[in-house]
């Protein structure tokens, strides 16, 4: 995925190659090996087996090949969506990366690791009346028993299960009422969050609503795509201390070159991905706070 942002940044030839060298030893080997066999009927009997991993990646493989990538995922997103902030959002933006960059092989991986690290929140209720995410959120914030929690649970993934886990949180979720304009509700939130805080999980919120936009196509119904990833930013936004939400100035601030360059210079695979991200999401929405992320990211402005 670095490579990937690194291309897209612009990125030369000498600066791909030291990414590329300096990760290189960080890699973990697959699984010698094939783990359990797992069949087009009865795939699901397998998810959150991490021992899988070489059996779904030829699953998936095979699939695509079989199927094509499109049809690949319209017929299997909809049962992954339960999981959808498996592995901290980094399933779904990989998944969204291979989309994005056309390559069917990282599209397999991506929904491979989804399957293995498979963690559900919790069903979904009936919906709500509401339909402003923020709204939601500033509520949760009022929330006693929601804010502020020091929760526990290993990683990311980890204590946005704790955060889902809450009694109070689940009719935080079924209040929200999806619409059309409920995508870019939640982008304007979760870069509003982390252009304030510098936060590692807000920055996963913030790839992680690029990733399911590139997504989105192939989801059906798609209010069952958004229900499903309004529950997961949520969780992550209740997993640390539910913050303030507000509009911090997008004056002041470094030009794209900036960012850009340092993050072409850069080592830091999540520095690179989240100005390629901040770059490809201001574009699309027009949204100056973009641009803010990225420079803060890069370190040319300080969080606060």
């Amino acid at each position: 995925m670095g490579l990937y942002s690194l291309s897209a940044l612009g990125a030369d030839a000498a600066q791909l190659e030291r990414f590329a060298d300096s990760h290189w030893a960080r890699l973990e080997l697959l699984p010698a090996e094939p783990g359990p066999t797992i069949g087009a009927h009865a795939w699901k009997t397998r998810l959150g087996q991490r021992d899988a991993i070489n059996a779904y990646r030829a699953f998936f493989t095979q699939a695509i090949a079989r199927h094509g990538r499109n049809a690949t995922l319209r017929k299997d997103l909809p049962d992954l969506l339960p999981g959808i902030g498996s592995g901290g959002f980094h399933a779904l933006i990989r998944t969204g990366y291979g989309v994005r960059f056309g390559d069917d092989r990282e599209v397999a991986d991506g929904l491979a690791y989804w399957a293995t690290a498979f963690v559900p929140l919790g069903p979904l209720g009936s919906i709500g009346a509401e339909r402003d995410p923020r709204a939601l959120l500033e509520s949760v914030r009022a929330t006693p028993a929601l804010a502020g929690r020091d929760l526990p649970g290993h990683l990311i993934t980890g204590k946005m299960k704790a955060a889902a886990e809450l009694p109070e949180f689940q009719a935080k979720i079924d209040a929200l009422a999806p619409d059309d304009n409920t995508l870019a509700a939640l982008a304007a939130t979760t870069v509003r969050i982390y252009a304030d805080s510098d936060d590692f999980t807000a920055l996963h919120a913030v790839t992680g609503t690029h990733a399911f936009r590139l997504l989105q196509p192939f989801i059906a119904p798609p209010e069952l795509g958004l229900r499903y990833f309004w529950q997961a930013v949520l969780a992550a936004y209740v997993s640390v201390g539910a913050p303030r939400v507000v509009d911090p100035p997008a004056s002041d601030v470094p030009d794209w070159n900036e960012s850009l360059g340092r993050a072409r210079a850069s080592l830091d695979e999540h520095k690179i991905k989240l100005v390629d991200v901040a770059h490809e999401q201001g574009a699309f929405y027009a949204d100056p706070l973009y641009r803010r992320a990225a420079a803060l990211r890069v370190k040319l402005i300080q969080s606060g």
